[in-house]
């Protein structure tokens, strides 16, 4: 799944700490409704790249949990943030290892959960790069 975001990129730095020092040390979680939830480790990492330029933007990598509206499957999944051009950064999110049966079954379902998840993600993240100081 994929979201853009309308944030510049200058920003993108100071929007990821206010977010990690929000979150104190601890995930970040959404109930999602008939969705599921998911829960989002704060500390984004830069992905390391020889030079941060047109051809090698910056980007961040982080860990997320989805779970099922019972709470009880789980999928680890990769969140990857990255600036596309000077106003715009993409939000990417993907299971980090091969899906197991039971979601492999449940596609639409895993869809509706990681897009729902980075909507709230999404708009953690505007809210973030609105407030005084970023």
């Amino acid at each position: 799944m994929v979201r853009g975001l309308p944030i510049d990129a200058a920003l993108m730095s100071d929007v990821l700490v206010q977010l990690r020092r929000d979150a104190l040390g601890c995930p970040v979680a959404w109930t999602l409704g008939a969705h599921g939830s998911a829960d989002l480790d704060a500390e984004f990492f830069p992905v390391p790249t020889a030079l941060a330029d047109a051809s090698n933007p910056p980007a961040w990598t982080t860990t997320a949990r989805l779970w099922d509206t019972d709470g009880l499957a789980v999928i680890h999944a990769v969140v990857e943030l990255s600036v596309v051009g000077p106003d715009t950064c993409e939000l990417i999110i993907r299971p980090e290892l091969p899906l197991t049966p039971w979601w492999a079954a449940r596609g639409p379902m895993l869809e509706a959960l990681a897009q729902a998840a980075l909507d709230e993600l999404g708009e953690e993240l505007l809210w973030h790069a609105t407030r005084v100081g970023v």
